[in-house]
This record gives C-alpha cells, structure tokens and sequence, in this order.
C-alpha cells in the first residue's frame, strides 16, 4: 500500500511530499516625476530646462502665460529694474510667452544653475558676453524672431496692439524655441539623470509651520525695495500674486497667477557694475510656504554648475509640493 515499515513490524506514517512553491513577487511600477513641479509623467524626463526673461515693471504688465511656468525667479537686476525668469520642464504647449527683456547676470547665473537654455531679448556686450562665458545656449529672440524653426515658425513675435512701448511687446513661441535649438545642434534630451535638486510631496505643508494667509515679501537691494505679496485662496489651493497694488491676471486668458509654493531666498547680494548679483554658491537663508503655513528655511549650492538645495531650519530636506512655485531673491534684510 505504500507505507514504509519499520523494525518493530508496525507501519510507519506515510510523509507526505511537499513540491517547493514559487511565491509569486510583485513589483510596484515605477513612477516618474517631472523636476521642477513634481507632477507624474508618463517616462522618465530626459530634456532640457528652458528660461526666459520676463519684464516685471508696472508698464509691463499683465504678463503673458507666465502662470504655465513651472519656476518664477523674481528680483532686482540692475538698478531699480526687477523682473522675472520663468523656468520650464516643457515650452510645447507655450504658443506665447513675455513680454521677453534682455537677458542680466542674475538670470545667467541661475540659467546655468539649471543649464537652461535661455531666450531673452538681447542684452549689453557685457552680459551676452558673460553668457557665451558660462556655456549657456541663449537665443536673443529679438534678433532672430524673424527666423524659423524647421517647421516654419517664428521664434518670437511682436504685438503691437498689446502695448505700444516697443520694449514691453516682445513674445516668445515656445514650441518653435524647442525645434529651432534641436536643429542648431543643441542636445535637448538624452540626459535622465540630471540632477536639479528639488523633491516634491503631494501635500506640500511645512509641518510646524506659522499661518500665512499673506505673505508681503520686500525685495531689496541697498535703496532699492519693491513689495510682492502673496495672498493664499483656499478655494485655489495657492498663492495668489499681487503687486503694484494689485492681483496678477494673464492677460489673454485672464487666469490668476497664482502658486502651490512661495520660498525667499535671502543671501548676499552685490553689484558688478550697474549689475546686481547673488552669491548662490554661499546659500543662505529663507522661508517658505505652501497650503497658508510657513517656516524658516536654509538653501545651500555646491558650485556654479550645481543645483539649489533646500532644507528646514534643523537640518532636514525639505520638499515642495507638487506644483509650481514662486521664488524671490532678496538680501537678509
């Protein structure tokens, strides 16, 4: 019948075989986020930043498609002219940007923080210079608007009926901006593993943090101040932008410019010529805040070529939510 016996005569228990089981395993998918907002993309992000000077003074406004950047830096960069770089993870869907300035060493100095490639409407011999220096691959898209990408469009055009200040009326095609740098050679992907230093949480509140419902942010250099304010609307989730008394609407699609999160950058500042600078490799200090909470905050860079990193006042990463952000660059006091 099958069953051993043993010495006594009696039989033994038959054992039971047991065949080895294949515990199936099952991985998570892996998620892929975008750099600078920290949204989920379908792939790893493999491209290219992309920066813009954006005019910022009274006469300047309302801006255009501003709201669709992914990182607005704010500050003073010369004398008591304060504008606006605008940083995206994609300019695709960006059929108008501005209105489009020159280009300052603030600006080139974070483009090549990000190794953005930089459009702007010029600049002095010095500056454009100070560009070529550092790499940068920067389009003065006012000098070469007229000019197509391969697919036939313009890379920036001029709206007379948006204002009749030539200075104030200069935009950027995104799309035609990404093609033509990808014709001139420029690698614009390929490059996964970049790192731009900024992590992301789906709730983005600063455990700990004050309340914020307004936030009135003064940035200065020496005699020079300008207010920003930053006013929360729960019913957005963000930070709306208010100045010059008052809120920020795109002027074609009259959305409020609004943001997940606020940081201030506060560090040494300096003027190389008429031209205001930051010491960015020294870091510094600043707050920020996300959902009407904020907290103190230090920022830290490696190098001229290394990205902005931020941490909370004991020490610890700290990490935005998912969304876009405003940041303001100011001096300590």
């Amino acid at each position: 019948n099958g069953a051993v016996t043993n010495n006594s005569g009696t039989e033994a228990p038959t054992e039971e075989t047991t065949e080895p089981t294949t515990v199936p395993t099952t991985t998570e998918p892996e998620v892929y986020f975008d750099p600078l907002n920290g949204t989920i993309l379908d792939a790893p992000f493999d491209g290219r930043i992309y920066a813009s000077t954006i005019s910022n003074i009274r006469d300047a406004l309302p801006h255009v498609n501003l709201v669709k950047a992914d990182l607005v830096f704010e500050s003073f960069v010369n004398g008591s002219v304060v504008r606006c770089l605008a940083l995206f993870s994609d300019l695709s869907d960006v059929e108008a940007l501005g209105s489009t300035r020159s280009t300052r060493l603030m600006f080139n100095d974070i483009s090549e923080h990000f190794n953005a490639i930089l459009t702007h409407a010029g600049g002095s011999s010095y500056c454009l210079r100070d560009a070529t220096k550092r790499g940068l691959s920067h389009y003065n898209v006012d000098s070469i608007m007229r000019q197509a990408d391969p697919l036939g469009q313009a890379l920036a055009y001029r709206d007379k009926t948006y204002r009749r200040q030539y200075e104030h009326n200069l935009f950027v095609v995104g799309p035609a901006v990404m093609t033509y740098a990808e014709a001139q050679g420029v690698q614009i992907s390929g490059m996964p593993e970049t790192d731009y230093g900024l992590t992301f949480l789906e709730d983005g509140t600063p455990a700990g943090g004050e309340a914020a419902d307004s936030i009135t942010i003064t940035i200065t250099f020496n005699k020079y101040k300008k207010d920003t304010v930053m006013v929360y609307d729960e019913s957005l989730g963000k930070y709306t932008y208010n100045q010059y008394g008052k809120l920020m609407r795109d002027q074609i699609t009259d959305q409020v410019e609004a943001f997940e999160n606020v940081v201030i950058m506060e560090g040494t500042m300096a003027a190389d010529g008429i031209y205001q600078v930051m010491d960015f490799v020294s870091g510094g200090t600043g707050y920020y805040a996300c959902n009407g909470y904020i907290i103190p905050i230090t920022w830290t860079c490696e190098g001229e070529q290394s990205p902005f990193r931020f941490f909370t006042a004991d020490g610890q990463p700290l990490s935005f939510g998912q969304g876009n952000t405003y940041i303001a660059i100011t001096q300590p006091d």
